[in-house]
């Protein structure tokens, strides 16, 4: 099933809610988020103005993916309310389907997986006994 949140992106003064995957296999250096291409069209960063053209390994194998320069924050949907308004490094991935949030954008959102196969989670400030389900 995997765990699955709803966040907020903006870029460019532009904001989007995303259903995003929570992957803890993608490991990164800073919280990074990567986008299908079809989500960056929507913010209209596509084609992007200025980036570095990388390759990324996936479960697929390595993939061409465009690492933007592009100011832009995620929050995570929580109750309503949008919290830990987090700076993001972005990259378009033309192969996604669904966004994927990394590793340290998991741990800068606050966001405390208990079951990915059953897709449960909880904020880090939940109270113990608060369990929430996939989005």
């Amino acid at each position: 099933m995997g765990v699955r949140v709803k966040i907020r992106l903006c870029v460019r003064n532009q904001c989007t809610i995303l259903r995003a995957l929570v992957n803890s296999g993608y490991e990164t250096e800073e919280p990074e988020l990567a986008i299908p291409q079809s989500v960056a069209e929507k913010l209209g960063i596509w084609p992007p103005r200025k980036f570095v053209l990388e390759e990324a390994y996936t479960a697929g194998g390595l993939a061409p993916v465009y690492v933007v320069d592009e100011d832009a924050e995620a929050s995570l949907l929580l109750n309503n309310d949008y919290v830990e308004n987090v700076r993001v490094k972005l990259v378009i991935n033309p192969y996604l389907d669904e966004p994927i949030i990394s590793d340290h954008l998991i741990d800068a959102l606050g966001i405390v997986v208990i079951s990915f196969g059953k897709g449960l989670w909880k904020h880090r400030g939940d109270p113990e006994k608060i369990v929430r389900k996939s989005a």
